[in-house]
């Protein structure tokens, strides 16, 4: 039956290219030059909307025959990968989380190291100062205890596994805070609400910018 069904489809969309493929050549053999040729060609054109009406007719259930039928696949593709993107979930979820306590680790680290660099660079400075103090130069000990401290930053680096970037990446986002000081060209025109104005304006539509033109 469906086989059968398959036969007719067929042999109906056949007839409607026949009936297409000849149109080119009918319209190539008309010139209007009056008005008995004017209607000539209006009469095909009625035909040629007949026409593609008859194929839209035609095409329409087959379109949506497939369209249902991609559908129940791309629906069966997902039932099938919805185990695997659950486990996928799980272990993506534990990985992340443990790349973060490390990171929390690295960084209190760095800040311990930091802190005990602190501590020793201002011994250094307290006793210098107070070397120059014990030798008579109480400006120069002062100037050392109020000089700016430089203590860099440590670098504690983390052994972990590498693993694939490709499960995890960065996604840069943005929000608007001030449209007003965006640049020109990263704006966009309203076309949607310019084109109901000029169709409703039509010849009387003035906005500054617009060109208005019937075509």
């Amino acid at each position: 039956m469906q086989q059968t069904a398959q036969i007719i489809e067929m042999d109906e969309v056949k007839d409607v290219e026949f009936k297409a493929l000849a149109l080119p050549e009918q319209a190539r053999g008309i010139k209007v030059i009056d008005n008995p040729t004017m209607e000539k060609a209006n009469g095909l054109l009625m035909d040629i909307r007949s026409i593609r009406k008859e194929i839209s007719d035609t095409f329409k259930p087959l379109a949506e025959k497939a369209h249902a039928a991609h559908k129940a696949i791309l629906e069966q593709q997902k039932r099938t990968e919805a185990p695997l993107i659950e486990a996928e979930g799980i272990l993506k979820t534990q990985i992340r989380a443990y790349m973060d306590e490390v990171e929390r680790l690295r960084r209190e680290e760095e800040r311990r190291l930091q802190e005990i660099a602190r501590k020793e660079e201002e011994e250094r400075r307290l006793a210098e100062a107070l070397q120059a103090e014990a030798e008579g130069n109480a400006e120069e000990a002062q100037a050392i205890l109020e000089e700016p401290a430089y203590i860099p930053m440590p670098t504690v680096k983390t052994d972990i596994p590498k693993i694939d970037n490709r499960l995890f990446r960065k996604v840069w986002k943005f929000k608007i805070i001030d449209i007003n000081k965006i640049p020109i060209q990263y704006l966009m025109p309203d076309m949607v609400k310019i084109g109901g104005v000029v169709r409703a304006m039509k010849g009387a539509t003035n906005i500054p910018g617009i060109q208005v033109y019937e075509e």
